[in-house]
């Protein structure tokens, strides 16, 4: 284990505009997820990424489509720290051991579903500047325009999250992928 660069906030060095946001999701989850408290130092920063969680839960794309661009994402830019989480959260939505390691490569059995990691990966590896066949590929397989906006929400959220946990140094509190 290393030492956080930036460490989690605790109850003495909690912002009071902090406190109420990290109680709802205290609430949400049972607990507050060592990256929500990283989060913390700034409210605006933690207020803006809860609130797009709580956002793409309503997406049009399913819970375990966005777990699997999440992991993919978590495994190109090494963030152990999401790639864990998102892997107990899939495991959550019944995702198998065998589909677990293949979003980790970016694949899926599902025809829909690889389409989606091929778009999502695309923009991740190049900040969605050569995505133009992913995107035909996509549409090819049936996605609407709410949904190609939505796989680029995702990238972005997991982008944010996995940037702040690598620089943070973030203590994985979930079982741990490596």
């Amino acid at each position: 284990m290393t030492t956080p660069t930036i460490a989690p906030v605790g109850p003495s060095n909690t912002p009071a505009a902090s406190e109420p946001t990290l109680a709802a999701l205290k609430a949400k989850f049972g607990t507050v997820p060592k990256m929500f408290s990283t989060f913390a130092h700034s409210p605006a920063a933690l207020d803006a990424v809860a609130g797009y969680f709580n956002a793409m839960g309503g997406a049009k794309l399913s819970p375990r489509t966005q777990e699997a661009i999440a992991i993919a994402v978590a495994e190109l830019n090494r963030c152990t720290y999401c790639l864990s989480a998102h892997t107990a959260l899939a495991k959550g939505h019944g995702v198998k051991a065998d589909e677990l390691s293949g979003f980790r490569t970016g694949r899926s059995a599902d025809p829909r579903e690889q389409a989606i990691l091929d778009l999502a990966v695309a923009i991740a590896r190049t900040r969605a500047a050569d995505v133009g066949p992913q995107l035909a590929q996509a549409r090819k397989a049936g996605l609407s325009d709410a949904e190609l906006v939505e796989v680029v929400a995702a990238v972005a959220q997991n982008v944010l999250t996995n940037y702040l946990n690598v620089v943070a140094g973030t203590e994985v509190d979930f079982p741990r992928v490596a």
